[in-house]
């Protein structure tokens, strides 16, 4: 089966989250895959309108995150989240709808919801790459940074390896400032993890989309025939697939010397 999940994670209204992973699942198709963008929401709630489903040349699917396992009153907080880092209902859920989609060849780019259990580790382990968006505000590269050491902490405990990228959200200039802030701050929040400087959260540049696009797309014009942010969203797609590759490359090579 070759069913490839990417997953974007980030808090809800205003992060860049949805439309990240829109230029992302645009990006793939643009390469040829087979993709469909899946929001999942929670407490079947739904936007009243949504440009982005409406304006997409590919499929859009809405999937429930479950509510959570009704546990024993008395069990221990630690016992509790395990049993929720390891519910499989999402993960097994999604990979349905990408098989009745496509069959056994496609790609989910998952736009997740804030919730505490949107990105547990049985939604992880089938990932090809989670991604993070991160706008110019300093706030909100804070909170990208602390969200990618979250992620890599994560995975470290439970023997997890999924690449986390961080995407840089903003106009060219200042850029190279964006990019600085985040390293620095993704070394500080990693620094006591005891982890190799190539398990880092790697930071790419998501493309931006300026107010007159944003404008355009909200008034449901068709901006994805654009050439140049055709252009753009293949220079981020293959930026993000390529990290991943070499991340995973780099933590094989990692486990081999281990083993030796």
């Amino acid at each position: 089966m070759n069913i490839q999940v990417y997953l974007v994670a980030g808090w809800n209204g205003g992060t860049g989250r949805s439309l990240t992973a829109a230029l992302l699942a645009f990006g793939l198709h643009l390469l040829g895959r087979r993709t469909v963008l899946v929001r999942q929401i929670h407490n079947d709630i739904r936007p009243v309108f949504d440009p982005i489903a409406m304006t997409l040349p590919l499929p859009c699917r809405d999937l429930l995150l479950p509510d959570r396992y009704i546990l024993p009153p008395d069990l221990s907080a630690e016992a509790a989240a395990t049993v929720h880092e390891s519910d499989r209902r999402f993960a097994d859920a999604l990979r349905d709808l990408v098989t009745t989609e496509f069959g056994t060849d496609g790609d989910a780019v998952v736009d997740l919801c804030s919730h505490d259990r949107a990105l547990n580790l049985a939604t992880m382990q089938g990932a090809t790459l989670i991604l993070v968006p991160a706008r110019a505000s300093i706030l909100e590269i804070d909170w990208a940074a602390r969200g990618v050491a979250h992620i890599i902490e994560l995975q470290r405990c439970r023997d997890v390896l999924v690449p986390a990228l961080v995407a840089a959200i903003g106009p060219d200039d200042g850029r190279a400032q964006r990019t600085y802030r985040l390293q620095e701050l993704i070394a500080d929040y990693v620094a006591d993890l005891n982890l190799e400087p190539t398990q880092h959260g790697a930071i790419i540049d998501a493309p931006f989309l300026d107010d007159r696009c944003l404008v355009n797309l909200m008034s449901q014009y068709e901006i994805w025939q654009n050439p140049d942010l055709q252009a753009r969203c293949l220079d981020f797609t293959t930026a993000a697939l390529a990290h991943a590759l070499q991340s995973r490359m780099t933590e094989c090579s990692i486990a081999e010397e281990a083993t030796c």
